[in-house]
């Protein structure tokens, strides 16, 4: 009729959203499992031999610096100066192996000033290898990619005076041609130009 109003249609109701995964935490490194395992050996193992981890908890003190300060997350520093730092600790725990294994006997080795010269010298070697080695490898490849471009481009300017300056702006137009190789043209020769030149 014409004085009724028209209701209004009521809309379905909004598909409920899907719920969202809690967000995790961050992920513990994959090495924390693994260190936990080893300092549960490695505590009762200092505590029954006392002695030698005393020697080796002094005497490893370098590597142990290089770990705390090196940023790199591959800890290369601590890779390259603990080997040789451990090196250096080896013969103040065989000289307590071979004696009293006793604390006691530990404190005299340590007390001997050539025990530290040897423990720290070895580490100040590894420090010097970290430091040294990696700039004369790279300063040794910088060289030898010069000698390589020196060898090419003398290898190119060959090939410009033998066939052509032709030759050398083909090659630099074309893509499937290697650098300062002449490029062929559809019927498999060598430009004209160039081939005269040589002539």
């Amino acid at each position: 009729m014409a004085g009724r109003t028209a209701t209004p249609r009521r809309m379905p109701p909004a598909p409920a959203s899907p719920p969202v995964p809690p967000t995790r935490g961050p992920r513990r490194r994959r090495g924390a499992g693994g260190l936990l395992v080893l300092l549960l050996f490695l505590i009762p193992a200092a505590a029954l031999f006392m002695p030698t981890a005393l020697i080796v908890l002094v005497g490893m003190v370098p590597t142990l610096v290089a770990l705390i300060v090196d940023r790199d997350p591959e800890k290369f520093a601590a890779i390259t100066v603990g080997p040789i730092n451990f090196c250096g600790v080896l013969p103040a725990a065989l000289a307590l192996w071979q004696g009293q294994h006793s604390v006691d006997r530990a404190s005299a080795i340590l007390s001997d000033p050539n025990t530290w010269l040897i423990m720290y010298g070895a580490a100040a070697a590894g420090w010097l290898i970290y430091f040294t080695v990696p700039p004369a490898v790279g300063a040794f490849i910088a060289h030898r990619n010069e000698v390589e471009i020196k060898r090419l481009t003398d290898h190119q300017e060959r090939l410009v005076e033998e066939w052509g300056p032709e030759v050398a702006a083909l090659a630099a137009g074309s893509n499937g041609a290697g650098a300062g190789e002449p490029s062929l043209d559809g019927a498999g020769a060598l430009p004209a130009a160039g081939v005269g030149g040589a002539l």
